[in-house]
């Protein structure tokens, strides 16, 4: 009775169009991973052709799952997320595990890493140096960018706790503002700056593809830059609450995606017209660090201020979209009932919405920026590897099924998608890295438990 009435209660709520649509998958991806890891990257690979391919590679990566759940998406538009195309692909065994990996995961730590890199490198930039300090809570001290990270997750919330609409229509601000500036700058810096004298240096943007980087040092790079172009998928987890999903949430998952990958390849080859791959690797937040350069205290202010409403935008789609994971597992069965329970006003699902907020702060007390990004990463490897060869199991089992899009280029778009992450899944595995054996280990005791406690409990 309970999944009847929430199903109704979307039905009746107010639906958002294709641009909030659109600005939700651009919003979620544009982030704080393209100001804060291209140093990340340049202290991996030392040459700026490299460098350059792996953000390439990344962003077709991001391109390729796009398609594939575009296709998912349009083909049973609801909310939820991945996860009820994983239980029709592989059964609710798999959907239970993922489904958990993502909450414990994916998104309260997507959360957490964008809302601590926020209140570390912007916040104390744009209104002062008292941003950075302690926060004296009784008898206990906070650092200031746990204090600041967890009023961000907080206030977001709230703010999607209200209703999708009002949601959609800050997004779409959040989204488009910086985008558009971020844009202009950087084909700006791009196109002027081989004319000029940058601080007394030349600059050289000559892409060379030497030295060679290892096998190991590609996987290294590699991994804060599929953190960065993750969001990809943002407008499935909200399917059924878009107008008309089998036209418009294709054109929002492809089109934001695309958005967001030029986007990043004009910053990245900005970043180069700055500095470089040497000096890229020590600058910390190459945002500002590059506006500062550039354009004076002026230029900071501006992409500081940018690079905020950027991140706002980011971490305002994530919580939208996380918390449709645990309101699409309750109507299954895999949730508390209480996961499942729509706001009766606004018809948002207000209980996954603070769960998923409560596990965020959790992980923003407990854990530091690098170890939060290897962590959400590992997780999202793994559920997005599951994810997309949904693709190829649906086409299997389901052919006859009505999909308004296909991917083209089957099944290659797919299985190029799975090969780059599997790659750096066994980089990761063979270095012994914790993060990957954390994330496998949440999956895996989600399995035991499924087949031992949850199976039995739903026959």
């Amino acid at each position: 009775m309970q999944g009847a009435e929430a199903e109704a209660s979307v039905a009746n709520a107010k639906k958002m169009g294709r641009w909030s649509a659109h600005s939700i998958v651009s919003g979620s991806m544009l982030g704080i991973g393209i100001f804060i890891f291209p140093p990340v990257v340049a202290q991996h690979i030392h040459s700026s052709g490299w460098f350059m391919l792996v953000w390439l590679v990344g962003g077709l990566a991001a391109l390729c799952g796009a398609l594939c759940v575009a296709e998912m998406g349009a083909m049973m538009p609801r909310a939820g997320g991945e996860y009820p195309y994983l239980r029709l692909a592989y059964g609710p065994g798999v959907a239970f595990s993922t489904g958990w990996l993502q909450l414990l995961a994916t998104f309260p730590g997507s959360l957490a890493t964008m809302a601590v890199g926020t209140a570390t490198y912007q916040l104390p930039v744009l209104f002062g140096a008292r941003m950075a300090v302690p926060i004296e809570l009784g008898v206990m001290t906070v650092e200031a960018s746990t204090f600041w990270a967890i009023a961000l997750v907080v206030l977001l919330t709230g703010l999607n706790h209200i209703g999708v609409v009002l949601s959609g229509r800050v997004q779409l601000v959040l989204t488009l503002v910086p985008l558009s500036v971020l844009l202009a700058v950087s084909l700006f810096v791009v196109g002027d700056i081989g004319t000029v004298e940058v601080a007394g240096a030349g600059i050289d943007l000559d892409l060379d593809l030497w030295p060679m980087p290892t096998a190991a040092a590609l996987a290294a790079a590699y991994l804060p830059v599929y953190f960065a172009y993750s969001g990809w998928n943002a407008a499935i987890y909200i399917g059924g609450e878009i107008e008309e999903p089998g036209r418009n949430l294709p054109h929002a998952v492809i089109g934001g995606t695309l958005s967001v990958l030029v986007l990043y390849m004009v910053l990245s080859l900005g970043f180069l017209s700055v500095f470089s791959v040497a000096d890229l690797a020590g600058v910390g937040e190459a945002g500002t660090a590059a506006a500062g350069r550039l354009f004076g205290q002026v230029g900071i202010f501006v992409m500081t201020t940018m690079i905020l409403l950027a991140m706002l935008g980011s971490i305002n789609g994530s919580v939208m979209t996380g918390s449709r994971i645990a309101y699409a597992m309750a109507e299954q069965g895999h949730f508390p009932p209480s996961g499942g329970r729509l706001h009766p006003r606004f018809g948002t699902p207000i209980v996954a919405l603070w769960t998923q907020a409560g596990l965020a702060v959790g992980l923003i007390t407990m854990q530091g920026f690098e170890a939060l990004m290897r962590y959400t990463s590992c997780a999202m490897l793994i559920s997005g590897s599951l994810t997309v060869y949904s693709v190829v199991r649906l086409r299997r089992r389901l052919p006859e099924m009505p999909r308004p899009y296909r991917v083209g280029f089957y099944p290659w778009v797919p299985l190029a998608y799975i090969g780059s992450c599997v790659f750096v899944l066994a980089v990761l595995v063979a270095q012994l890295d914790v993060s990957v054996f954390m994330a496998v280990g949440w999956f895996a005791l989600a399995l035991l438990v499924h087949h031992l406690v949850v199976r039995g409990r739903l026959r």
